[in-house]
């Protein structure tokens, strides 16, 4: 397989591409089948392969040719990896991946399909993150590496026991490789792998994503595999049975279909459950008893601080009342014993994103029921004709709760406005973070009504769950750990999405959080009135 090099500076990628067989398998052939993006004409895929550390473009073994039955296949050999040489310093995660974006925009390939494995796949999801116009179809197999198991020791104990696992032919090429770059360059490149944040990255793809996993998989256990999945927008997940964390060393299973189907827009992948995706997230990133405590606290000292701010805060920032017209006024809709300045931080990105922020004096600490809140919000907003672009709630915890119950009258024309409600207030939808819709067994740890309404026998709770019609336009969003909605906060027919962050109050200041608030917000504008 002759090779073409792509040069930056001392940092080499070498270019490996076989010539596509003369006879193609039909089914495979059927597999290869895409669409240009400009110009809706048929195309083959592009496959860009992206090893892991310490191999080569040899690692892909059989791959690459069942894979050039039905496209162009691009086997690369990173900087210092297989026969490429070696550069003067070690690059960084990051750096590999603009590398990898500079010799795809050399080759003038748009929109290929990204191929990653182990570190090869946070190479992948890098470059897809900070240049989606490039990327929109990415595989991740065995992706690297797993927070809970971030160091040089624990790494080498994994692999020690994937060993046990291996197929015969991958360890042998395995260990080739391993020999020719040399164990001090090998050592040298796990220091950014192990630095490498993969779950900040993973939020920020937008390509369609196949994360895949052998079953035996050592290294990279299924929660983990599971959580990166979760993590991905839009991302399918598919296991392959009896193979560890080579799974790509030999090639009598499914792989080479997996990624073909994939790349022609395939369901190849099941979409996790929504108890799936929570439990490997808390197992992946909320760490074990003595770290989910940990949370816990700092989740109940955040809580404790912002209400502090409650006590000082008297007129919201005169910024908030400026953005663009054409988008939807955000109003904010708090939690129980919270107002409005609870959610500064959320408030400030979403106005930050060109929205002005409403806020609705005389909810007080928000003790008063459910129908009772909502009610009054629906007066005092019709009281003020709504803008163009119409307004979205953004609620925590009980707020989302409120806002539901709002959109449930506004659709029943049962509200204060009776059937020109929706007209009047101009209300879109909810994006709502941390709202208990199943109610919270733990509610009936606390004497004061206003929990204990939280209760999953509590008439609101119930009478809401059944208002099931409104929930296509709420946007539901939660972290990986909450100690006060130990149910969740899935809600069916919603946009539920899971994100990287921990706690109950905490979950209002997170940057994920406010990123998918902000998403939300356009999500459910794009739907109309």
């Amino acid at each position: 397989m002759a090779a073409r090099p792509f040069r930056r500076g001392d940092r080499v990628i070498l270019i490996h591409e076989p010539a596509r067989p003369d006879a193609a398998d039909p089914a495979d052939a059927d597999a290869a089948t895409g669409s240009d993006a400009a110009s809706g004409a048929l195309t083959a895929p592009v496959y860009v392969l992206v090893h892991g550390l310490g191999m080569g473009h040899e690692y892909w073994g059989d791959l690459v040719d069942q894979l050039a039955r039905t496209g162009r296949v691009l086997a690369l050999d990173l900087p210092g990896f297989g026969d490429s040489p070696k550069p003067r310093t070690v690059p960084s995660i990051a750096e590999s991946a603009e590398l990898l974006v500079a010799m795809l925009r050399s080759e003038g390939l748009r929109r290929p399909v990204l191929v990653g494995h182990s570190s090869g796949a946070q190479v992948v999801a890098e470059a897809a993150a900070r240049h989606p116009d490039l990327v929109d179809r990415v595989v991740l197999i065995a992706p690297a590496v797993n927070p809970r198991e971030r160091t040089l020791l624990q790494q080498a104990a994994r692999f020690a026991q994937d060993v046990a696992v291996i197929d015969p032919t991958a360890l042998e090429v395995g260990a080739q490789a391993y020999l020719e770059s040399g164990l001090g360059w090998t050592i040298a490149n796990l220091r950014p792998m192990l630095a490498h944040r993969m779950e900040l990255v993973l939020p920020t793809v937008r390509a369609d994503t196949l994360v895949i996993r052998g079953a035996d998989d050592r290294v990279v256990p299924q929660y983990w595999a599971e959580a990166v999945a979760s993590l991905v927008p839009n991302a399918g997940f598919a296991e392959i049975a009896d193979r560890g964390h080579e799974a790509t060393g030999r090639h009598d299973g499914p792989l080479h279909q997996l990624i073909a189907g994939h790349a022609r827009g395939e369901s190849v992948g099941r979409t996790l459950a929504v108890h799936e995706r929570r439990a490997a997230l808390s197992t992946s990133l909320g760490g074990g008893t003595g770290a989910r405590i940990g949370w816990i606290l700092r989740d109940y000292a955040f809580g404790f601080r912002r209400r502090l701010v409650q006590l000082t805060a008297r007129r919201p920032p005169a910024r908030w009342r400026h953005g663009d017209p054409t988008l939807p006024d955000v109003v904010l809709a708090p939690g129980v014993h919270e107002h409005w300045s609870f959610l500064i931080p959320l408030a400030d990105a979403l106005n930050g994103a060109g929205h002005r922020i409403t806020i609705v004096h005389g909810l007080g600490m928000n003790r008063l029921p459910v129908a009772e809140t909502s009610r009054r919000l629906q007066s005092a907003l019709a009281r003020v004709a709504p803008p163009a672009g119409g307004r979205v709630i953004v609620a925590h915890s009980k707020g989302g709760l409120i806002a539901k119950h709002l959109l449930a009258d506004l659709e029943r024309g049962t509200g204060p406005s009776g059937a020109d409600g929706r007209r009047l207030l101009g209300v879109r939808g909810a994006v709502t973070l941390a709202t208990p819709y199943a109610g919270s067994a733990r509610a009936r740890w606390f004497l004061d009504p206003s929990m204990r309404a939280f209760l999953p026998t509590d008439a609101t709770i119930l009478e809401l769950q059944r208002s099931a019609s409104v929930n296509a336009r709420i946007v539901s969003i939660f972290g990986t750990l909450d100690a006060h909605v130990t149910e969740g906060s899935a809600l069916p027919g919603a946009t539920n999405v899971i994100v990287p962050a921990a706690g109950h109050f905490r979950l209002t200041a997170s940057p994920a959080a406010h990123r998918a608030a902000v998403e939300g917000v356009a999500a459910i504008a794009a739907l109309g009135a």
